[in-house]
């Protein structure tokens, strides 16, 4: 087998991998319900398309002798800041008391965040004096 069509085979698989996944990403930000539950397609399946992207990129630099540096900066950046918002969104979403579709309250609800120290303290002195 030649080398130029190994690569184009590789490269294609890749592609097509990450268009499936970037597809149920979309699929699932539109048909999902709520916020809670749509936080799932793009920190997970949207990020593992990117990342099949990538991967396709970083093949098709090697096999034209360029090291994929700026592919792989990308993958690394992606895949920390994708659970890091996600996180930071369901902080806010929890913050502004969202419910979810299903009608249960998450249960992080009762308890402080972590930038609302005083309310930590006050909850922790009224524990203690029980």
């Amino acid at each position: 087998m030649n080398t130029q069509l190994i690569m184009e085979i590789l490269v294609s698989f890749f592609l097509l991998i990450g268009a499936f996944f970037t597809l149920v990403g979309g699929i699932g930000i539109v048909k999902l319900p709520d916020l809670f539950m749509r936080l799932h397609a793009p920190t997970k399946s949207s990020t593992l398309g990117l990342g099949s992207f990538l991967i396709a990129a970083m093949i098709y630099s090697a096999f034209h002798s360029r090291f994929g540096f700026a592919e792989l900066l990308i993958t690394l950046l992606a895949f920390i800041t994708a659970p890091v918002s996600a996180n930071l969104i369901a902080q806010a979403a929890l913050h502004l008391r969202l419910r979810s579709t299903s009608g249960d309250v998450p249960e992080a609800l009762d308890r402080p965040l972590p930038w609302q120290r005083q309310r930590r303290m006050r909850q922790f002195n009224q524990d203690s004096s029980k």
